[in-house]
């Protein structure tokens, strides 16, 4: 089976603003960049399908992790992810 790629979509549906990172890929690879999205704003990540991505993200009051191993186009509100 051939790689294909999707895309992770961020939503900040939040009022504040949040930091993302890719903390780690099951395939090695190194930490990312930190990615600053202000309150309202998205950020569509293209991934390899069927990988595993381990994300922080951080507000000034609350940080989560999210484990996301995805095979299609898909939607993350951070509201959900801070809920759960």
């Amino acid at each position: 089976t051939l790689p294909y790629e999707v895309l992770l979509e961020f939503s900040n549906d939040t009022p504040d603003a949040v930091t993302l990172q890719v903390l780690r890929r099951e395939d090695g690879g190194q930490a990312g960049p930190i990615i600053f999205l202000d309150a309202r704003e998205n950020i569509s990540l293209v991934l390899t399908a069927g990988v595993a991505y381990k994300y922080a993200i951080r507000q000034p009051r609350r940080d989560a992790e999210l484990s996301v191993k995805i095979w299609s186009d898909t939607r993350c509100s951070l509201s959900d992810v801070f809920r759960a």
